[in-house]
């Protein structure tokens, strides 16, 4: 992919409230977190959310973010949290960070955090030697046997078997290239794994570029094509899952399929260079991909919702709810299984391996061997996810999830999200709604009177943004789609009228499809207006 050097998108943005987009921040700061409102987020995010607001500066932010992973003990205990999160990303930012900031203290002790130790294992997050090691097919571990699974009661069998099988469905099923092997191979040639009785309580895993047996490695012999930047790299699993939602079986097996997505993202050399994705491809992707491997596990079900008016251009938050909406453009192509919706997403990180294509461009270039556009299926994803209703009678694809009740009520393991919330509601006929969504593929959803006919018009009340509105009825016994008749761009209105009779439930669907850029750096709010008048 070029340019070694990682330019995956500043996490930062995940809860910096720009200008243009989204609601503006308070005008006042406050001096830590606001609880409510942190409630739900891990370590990293709530001190994400600090910096953003300014009660943390990013010196001091970015440090604390490096104690979340290596040194919680001495995280203030404002910013502890029990919400498990995962470390890939974390440590590709901060490395991208430190280089950022100024010198002093902060920047000093940060610095000396990131760097590995000579001889380093796995990166600073499994630097030490452990005492026994073991290989199966692919792979070459090691752990301690004195303290394998901690509290779980998992076996070092059980993390062989998560491994190959994310190895067996990944690889030899779904055919994605296999990661690359370092110059300075690990024991038969197979993948490093760490077991590591020292990781943070509540850190699922990571995987790294830096290791004894990780490195740059330029071309991957696995694919078809000159990767010219990928890299060989090693993976670091908790020794314990007893302190993660769920069962600890279902938080290995999550672990083992995301994390080793991230290992064939490196061997793509897809995680550096000017066309590297932004995070909600890269951990939202990894994320998704714990479904493809492990249906049963659904420790996704955690993340659930993502912020869906904020776009995916250039998202503003937490990157890991996202994979809700891979799901939704690609399940029904087939879940889990072989040429079904994961050649999407495989091809995703192809295009992007090979140069062809970045971000939102390469996004688009993979749906379109379905015989779809970005634009269209992002479109019938908003009108699934509103509902979260069941596949089955007339409940069809596009609009339907396989899982979809089991998202808003859970499956008697994970809990549920809730239903997704709407962002305004006309009462009566007569009635209207101002809202507003950024450019980049957002959405909204305004509940709408449950009994037509009436007309329901569309108006694009900015200076840009391509919207697209359907008028939505929940019968019952399925969903009945309107399209309204055009995509209203600048000053522009559409309207259209609204099914005859009474439904369970009304929404109009509005996303904007308006693509400013392959990768655009960021994106701006168009305001909209939907009223309903008599016919």
């Amino acid at each position: 992919m070029g340019a070694r050097t990682v330019l995956v998108r500043a996490l930062l943005v995940s809860f910096v409230v720009v200008g243009v987009v989204g609601t503006p921040a308070p005008s006042g700061a406050s001096q830590a977190p606001d609880s409510e409102a942190s409630a739900a987020l891990s370590s990293p995010d709530r001190i994400q959310r600090a910096i953003a607001s300014g009660a943390l500066t990013r010196e001091r932010g970015y440090l604390y973010i490096a104690y979340a992973l290596l040194a919680p003990d001495r995280l203030p205990r404002i910013y502890r949290s029990d919400v498990p999160f995962h470390g890939t990303v974390w440590l590709l930012e901060l490395r991208r960070v430190v280089q950022t900031l100024p010198a002093g203290p902060e920047r000093t002790e940060l610095e000396r955090l990131l760097t590995p130790d000579p001889g380093s294992f796995c990166d600073v997050l499994s630097p030490t030697p452990l005492p026994d090691q073991i290989q199966s097919a692919h792979f070459h571990i090691e752990y301690d046997a004195t303290l394998i699974g901690g509290n779980s009661g998992l076996t070092i069998q059980d993390y062989i078997d998560s491994l190959e099988g994310s190895w067996t469905t990944e690889i030899d099923s779904f055919g994605w290239a296999a990661p690359p092997v370092f110059e300075v191979p690990p024991p038969g040639g197979k993948y490093h794994v760490r077991i590591e009785p020292t990781m943070a309580p509540v850190l699922y895993g990571f995987v790294s570029s830096s290791g004894k047996y990780a490195g740059p490695v330029g071309n991957n012999p696995n694919t078809a094509w000159n990767d010219q930047d990928a890299d060989a790299s090693c993976m670091g699993l908790n020794n314990d899952y007893s302190n993660f939602p769920g069962t600890p079986q279902r938080a290995l097996d999550a672990t083992t399929a995301h994390e080793f997505n991230h290992s064939i993202q490196f061997g793509y050399g897809a995680l550096s260079g000017a066309n590297a994705p932004d995070s909600v491809f890269v951990e939202g992707g990894a994320t998704w991909m714990e479904d493809e491997v492990y249906d049963y596990a659904n420790d996704n079900y955690n993340y659930l919702w993502p912020v869906f008016e904020n776009d995916m251009g250039e998202y503003e938050d937490s990157p890991y709810p996202y994979w809700i909406t891979w799901r939704g453009l690609t399940e029904r192509y087939g879940a889990g299984n072989s040429g079904g919706g994961e050649d999407v997403m495989q091809r995703f990180w192809e295009i992007t391996s090979r140069n062809e294509g970045s971000n939102l461009e390469a996004m688009n270039a993979a749906l379109a061997p379905e015989g779809t556009t970005l634009a269209a299926a992002y479109h019938a994803y908003a009108v699934a996810v509103k509902f979260n209703r069941a596949c089955g009678g007339g409940y069809v694809y596009p609009y339907c999830f396989e899982e979809g009740p089991q998202y808003v009520n859970g499956d008697g393991v994970q809990p549920g999200a809730g239903e997704t919330q709407p962002h305004g509601t006309i009462e009566s006929e007569g009635g209207s709604f101002s809202g507003s969504i950024p450019d980049n593929y957002s959405l909204n959803w305004v509940v709408i009177p449950e009994t037509g006919p009436y007309r329901v018009t569309l108006t694009n009340t900015s200076t840009g943004g391509a919207l697209k509105g359907s008028l939505i009825c929940d019968t019952g016994r399925g969903l009945r789609v309107r399209a309204l008749r055009a995509v209203v761009g600048a000053g522009e209105s559409t309207s259209r009228r609204m099914f005859r009779g009474t439904c369970v439930s009304a929404v109009a669907v509005i996303t904007n499809q308006a693509q400013t850029a392959p990768n655009p750096p960021s994106s701006v709010s168009r305001a909209y207006a939907l009223s309903t008048t008599a016919v």
